[in-house]
């Protein structure tokens, strides 16, 4: 009877140690994990082109597999390649352009200050010492580059991880052949892979898809207007809008920011605002609504968690990476019995398709 009874303390206890141990190896191995968690992103990236490619018509007749595969992957190369391109030939202007700026700052709020005194009638200008401390223009830009720095700089071993999953998925069959000797549970197994993946393909496809489009619309928009430096504003705009609610705020806020600096009037910052606005609510609640429909499916209160947990141990990566993964861990365990609830619970819906 008694061992009845601890039997689920021993099973909590080695759960919180389980868990303790991912935290410690997740935090330690920062450095190995953040390029294979994007090597799989990727990954999952060039199958779901591929199975698009696989469905177009060139004179009535379909693309063969290894041909489609190649195709997407020439397509991720050629990205990768503006990528690496837009962040050796930004990057480092912004950084450099970021002290003139802090510069200008500082005077357009000493003009307010000025402005806020007389209106006020006060005999001396209202301190912003304490503003100004928090506001440094050089660490927000030097923060949000080293993240493009990082990346690029394991291009060459997030190339590597995904050639090699690339050629384990050609061989995991006969390996799931060798695992379970019973066909019926090797086709169930299948099944639910196959699930799996279709369910993490679909939704990196279309949230890249989705990204990339934001992205090239902000590109336009912020050159119409002159801003400096739109193609890094882009591509940050880009990036971030895998992070949900922080990411296009800060998307929108910092481009706008630079251009009041850049023009000192009020005016085309607010057009720039009002562009980079208007696009993110339509991006958000017109066209990714109609692409995904309900395939993320994340309440919010899991989704802050998720930005709060990953930010802390991988910093601004961890938190463009939060999402994804804590899409890919809810159907993961959705697709098991034992796990089943905590995924209905990181659910938006209290469903589970």
């Amino acid at each position: 009877m008694s061992d009845t009874r601890t039997t689920p303390l021993v099973e909590a206890a080695a759960a919180i140690i389980v868990a303790a141990l991912s935290i410690y190896l997740l935090i330690v191995g920062e450095a190995i994990l953040i390029p294979l968690v994007l090597a799989i992103f990727i990954t999952y990236l060039l199958v779901a082109l591929s199975n698009a490619l696989l469905r177009v018509r060139i004179a009535k007749r379909r693309l063969p597999p290894a041909t489609a595969l190649a195709a997407a992957i020439l397509l991720l190369l050629l990205g990768i390649g503006i990528l690496v391109q837009l962040i050796a030939g930004n990057i480092r202007d912004v950084v450099e352009a970021a002290p003139a700026y802090q510069v200008r700052l500082e005077a357009l709020v000493a003009q307010f200050n000025e402005v806020a005194a007389k209106t006020f009638n006060r005999g001396k200008p209202i301190s912003v010492t304490a503003l100004l401390q928090e506001i440094d223009l050089r660490a927000i830009t030097a923060r949000m580059a080293g993240v493009f720095q990082a990346v690029a700089a394991n291009t060459f071993e997030i190339i590597v991880y995904v050639a090699f999953l690339l050629l384990e998925l050609n061989i995991f069959d006969r390996k799931l052949n060798a695992m379970f000797g019973s066909e019926t549970r090797r086709a169930a197994v299948r099944a639910t892979l196959r699930e799996i993946g279709h369910k993490i393909e679909r939704y990196v496809l279309i949230k890249t898809l989705v990204s990339f489009i934001t992205g090239c619309v902000s590109l336009v928009v912020l050159l119409i207007l002159g801003v400096d430096f739109a193609p890094f504003w882009a591509l940050l705009h880009f990036v971030l809008n895998f992070v949900p609610y922080v990411g296009p705020l800060a998307a929108i806020t910092l481009p706008t920011v630079f251009a009041l600096l850049q023009f000192g009037a009020l005016t085309k910052a607010l057009l720039a605002a009002g562009f980079l606005v208007a696009n993110q609510l339509l991006i958000d609640n017109v066209l990714e609504p109609r692409l995904a429909g309900r395939s993320l499916n994340l309440s919010p209160i899991t989704i802050m968690i998720g930005l709060s947990i990953w930010g802390n141990m991988w910093g601004v990566t961890g938190m463009v990476l939060s999402v994804p993964i804590m899409v890919m861990a809810m159907i993961v365990m959705s697709q098991f019995p034992r796990t089943r609830p905590i995924a209905v619970l990181m659910s938006e819906r209290g469903e589970i398709r």
